[in-house]
């Protein structure tokens, strides 16, 4: 998939680690915005189209959860990827609540760039009709399992966690 013109929308209260995913995702030709917190981000979805979101899960305001929620509630395709430093208590909360994917911090940018491209084709997808939503939810594996493999993190199935 080209990401040429894709608009991804960063969050992270570390402005430098903002600053730093942004550059790095348009050196891989993304249109990339960076905030600070939730509220800020909710501001920037509400004025322009994004492609996909890339959320800290601790950011003032509005935490990583709340925003997938909000998101989920306003732009249901929108995919929203969770960054943790503490993946074992992110991944049931973010799957509850529909997160495309977890990534542990600090972040693998070879991994981002894979999930990301794969989590705008999906839901370019879902617009036009064609295909099912699949979730990633990554620890330390080099490749990421779909969901319909039965992956498995921290122990638990996603039947299980359930």
């Amino acid at each position: 998939m080209m990401a040429y013109g894709k608009r991804v929308l960063v969050v992270d209260d570390e402005e430098h680690i903002g600053h730093l995913l942004v550059e790095y995702l348009e050196m891989r030709q993304f249109a990339a915005v960076a905030v600070t917190d939730g509220l800020q981000a909710l501001r920037e979805l509400h004025r322009r189209h994004f492609d996909a979101v890339i959320t800290d899960l601790h950011v003032p305001y509005l935490d990583g959860l709340d925003l997938l929620r909000q998101c989920h509630l306003v732009w249901p395709q929108l995919p929203v990827i969770l960054m943790s430093g503490n993946l074992l208590d992110t991944i049931w909360p973010a799957v509850a609540q529909g997160a495309y994917a977890c990534l542990p911090k600090p972040v693998d940018t070879k991994k981002l760039i894979h999930v990301l491209s794969e989590a705008i084709s999906d839901s370019d997808d879902l617009r036009s009709g064609q295909g099912d939503r699949i979730i990633h939810m990554l620890e330390a594996q080099p490749v990421p399992e779909r969901a319909t493999d039965r992956w498995r993190a921290g122990g638990f199935t996603e039947d299980e966690a359930r």
